[in-house]
């Protein structure tokens, strides 16, 4: 596996640190590949993926469906999106909406769906507790 570290260091180590640690948990489950947190821009705050994975590709995805599931949403009147899965035969990629930009997953065919969607709201929470603190401090 490669790493790649970048944005967050300027509002804080610690921050910095949890939103490092979050990327790492979600990569360590059973069946996931990688993943990475993606401001809404593309740009990469923290990722971990393996090797031939072009991260900056896939933050680019990322962004790009997470604004585009946001827009559609709300044109149908719907609620905010807060999860999305994307299933191809050789893996899945999951997507969850945080205050920071979006929560990625690259998962393997087998990995257990429920255990990675909860590992994303887990991170989802975790990311909301650090920038709701941050706010109040």
């Amino acid at each position: 596996m490669s790493r790649l570290r970048l944005g967050l260091e300027i509002d804080g180590a610690s921050r910095g640190r949890q939103v490092r640690d979050i990327v790492q948990t979600i990569a360590r489950l059973h069946g996931v590949k990688g993943a990475a947190i993606v401001a809404a821009d593309g740009f990469v705050i923290a990722a971990e993926v393996p090797e031939g994975v072009a991260v900056e590709s896939l933050a680019a995805l990322a962004a790009t469906l997470g604004r585009d599931l946001e827009v559609g949403a709300s044109r149908l009147g719907r609620g905010a999106f807060q999860t999305a899965l994307f299933s191809a035969d050789d893996g899945t990629l999951f997507l969850a909406t945080s205050p920071i930009g979006f929560v990625v997953a690259l998962a393997e065919p087998q990995a257990n769906l429920q255990a990675v969607r909860g590992a994303l709201a887990e991170a989802v929470g975790l990311i909301e507790a650090a920038w709701d603190g941050a706010a109040r401090a």
